[in-house]
């Protein structure tokens, strides 16, 4: 098994999330468990996996699904 890109989620709180076509989905504002939440704006959030990341510059973190699968995470 590989390692998981992001070892200490702390670091990446705040950071900005782009997905696999580089749209800027928004915020990490909270993580827990298998998944991070984004928010969007005032009023969309995501609760992504964090499978579906695929690196963290430093200052992006950048996923590997496009922003099409990304609405399937949306939070109702």
């Amino acid at each position: 098994m590989s390692e998981p890109v992001i070892q200490h989620w702390e670091r990446v709180i705040h950071k900005n999330v782009r997905s696999k076509d580089r749209i800027d989905i928004g915020n990490v504002i909270s993580e827990s468990g298998e998944t991070f939440t984004v928010m969007q704006g005032a009023s969309r959030e995501y609760n992504i996996p964090k499978a579906t990341v695929e690196g963290f510059d430093g200052s992006e973190l950048y996923l590997s699904i496009p922003f099409s699968e990304v609405q399937r995470y949306k939070i109702a």
